[in-house]
């Protein structure tokens, strides 16, 4: 059965696992042709084995933007075949983050992937006034997570963007967030504020702005989702937990989107899931006209595969959207 979406019907069932993020990439890239992915710096091992992965798998077809010795000695390194690839020789960073975003700014790429350079150079390259690339006041970064011990995906924001989210910031970063979910099948997104305790302090101002959100979302003026807050982790991912302590508010234990007070709160919970559960992370960058695929330098070849995945089908949402 198709799902739909407040702007579209999807292509897939609602996702509830990285490998379901892949699998629905591989769907769309077999119905409309592959998606167009600019990497920007793509000098990097494992950005490149996800590139090679995703091109076996039919999905995405990539330009990458960098060195072209270093990148075809990375290539013969890990028997990456770059027939399939075009390849742009820059000469630094910088180069390939102008380059790559001049590419989707003229609608030759359906998104950008962020290689072997630091998110604040690509941003500030994608964001600049040289191109029109910003769709929303505010840009966020969304952490999809998938992990043992809960049911379904959860995306963590915003982690790499906003360092302390004003009120009127978080209302842009959940209602950006919700469209990222919409893209992944779930027609009513569950957006669980967080704080660090599940009632209103009025010494503590994460938990009366989560409460004015929740406010906000009942009177209809942050539509196509559920807000509840305030609510803290445990409470949002466990339903026993929610209910011990009376809350009995269908959010708290299936929340699909956990919305941080600050940027140290994100990492701090992403980065721990990531490490000991081991969790499988897509990333992607939302708020601007096309998504940027981005996560550590340090992570794996396939959580990078999931991020370029995931990009791919927030892209295809934006455009059957327009």
């Amino acid at each position: 059965m198709l799902l739909h979406s407040p702007a579209m019907t999807l292509d897939y069932q609602a996702i509830t696992s990285a490998d379901g993020i892949i699998n629905a990439a591989k769907v769309l890239g077999s119905k409309y042709g592959p998606f167009k992915v600019a990497v920007a710096a793509a000098e990097d091992d494992d950005v490149l084995k996800a590139c090679a992965e995703a091109a076996e798998l039919g999905f995405a077809f990539f330009t990458l933007f960098g060195s072209e010795s270093k990148l075809r000695e990375i290539g013969e390194k890990h028997k990456i075949d770059f027939s399939g690839f075009t390849i742009v020789n820059t000469k630094d960073a910088n180069e390939s983050a102008h380059l790559a975003a001049e590419s989707a700014d003229k609608g030759k790429a359906d998104l950008i992937q962020k290689g072997f350079l630091s998110t604040s150079a690509l941003l500030k390259t994608v964001l600049s006034r040289d191109f029109s690339l910003r769709a929303a006041d505010t840009l966020n970064h969304v952490a999809v997570l998938g992990f043992p011990g809960y049911h379904k995906l959860l995306g963590l924001t915003d982690g790499g963007m906003v360092v302390k989210p004003t009120f009127d910031q978080k209302v842009q970063i959940i209602n950006n967030s919700i469209k990222l979910f919409h893209c992944l099948g779930y027609e009513k997104p569950k957006v669980a504020v967080s704080a660090a305790v599940d009632y209103i302090h009025q010494r503590l101002t994460a938990t009366t702005e989560a409460a004015q959100l929740t406010a906000m979302n009942k009177d209809g003026l942050i539509p196509d989702c559920e807000v509840y807050g305030p609510v803290t982790f445990d409470a949002a991912t466990s339903r026993s937990v929610a209910l011990s302590r009376g809350i009995t508010n269908y959010v708290a234990g299936d929340a699909d989107i956990f919305l941080v007070d600050s940027i140290e709160e994100c990492n701090i919970v992403s980065k721990t899931l990531i490490l000991l559960s081991p969790a499988t992370f897509a990333g992607v960058i939302v708020g601007a006209r096309v998504p940027v695929s981005l996560v550590s330098r340090t992570d794996t070849a396939r959580n990078k595969l999931a991020s370029i995945s995931i990009a791919c089908l927030f892209s295809h949402y934006l455009k059957a959207a327009k």
